[in-house]
């Protein structure tokens, strides 16, 4: 089983391009979320209510952030996909249920190590790891798999999707100035931008998991 996955794990690494395009994401994102704005815009209400509200526990934070997450590029697949948005589906996540929570919480970790000592290593293994929710969910990948393909994949072009991770880390903190609405806008763009980067990487599998 180890050895299976292992050779899977090295196929999606070699199977991923290289095209690199930030503008692009970005520019692609906007317009997505513009696009599909009422329904995403309460997509990202449910999460930052259930978010904040589970904060008041670790535990409960991690139980539900991952899976929610999970849910979120769901609904955005699905949508790439030429499919309707349903509010609901940010439900699916749920159906990855152990990997989408170990997952979390091993990227809040090592993310929150890397600001401990500097900026830049928290931004640069949060690049690392951007990947890891959309391969549990498009490739069904266990918490580890998943975190390690991502690594071994945006390691190609480190210093490029580091950029791209701080300037979705910028949109949040302009999100955050404008308070409340402004995030709920920069939240779902920043879902967005990862998941167009993960499609033109990776490739999106035909059908929608879960």
């Amino acid at each position: 089983m180890a050895e299976n996955n292992q050779a899977k794990m090295k196929q999606n690494v070699n199977s991923a391009t290289n095209e690199i395009n930030l503008g692009k994401w970005i520019n692609e994102s906007w317009d997505f979320v513009m696009a599909n704005f009422t329904e995403l815009m309460i997509i990202s209400l449910i999460y930052v209510i259930i978010v904040l509200v589970a904060s008041s526990t670790v535990v409960i934070k991690f139980i539900l952030s991952g899976p929610l997450s999970v849910g979120i590029f769901y609904v955005i697949f699905n949508k790439m996909r030429g499919q309707s948005i349903n509010i609901g589906d940010i439900s699916k996540g749920f159906n990855f249920f152990v990997a989408a929570v170990l997952a979390d919480i091993l990227i809040t970790v090592f993310v929150s190590i890397g600001f401990f000592f500097l900026i830049i290593p928290g931004i640069v293994i949060s690049a690392l790891y951007m990947f890891a929710f959309p391969l549990i969910l498009e490739k069904n990948m266990d918490f580890w798999e998943a975190m390690e393909t991502s690594r071994k994949v945006v390691t190609k072009n480190i210093f490029e999707l580091s950029v791209f991770m701080l300037v979705l880390y910028i949109f949040m903190v302009i999100g955050v100035l404008l308070l409340f609405v402004g995030f709920l806008v920069a939240l779902p763009i920043t879902f967005a931008a990862v998941a167009l980067a993960y499609k033109d990487i990776f490739g999106l599998e035909e059908n929608a998991a879960g």
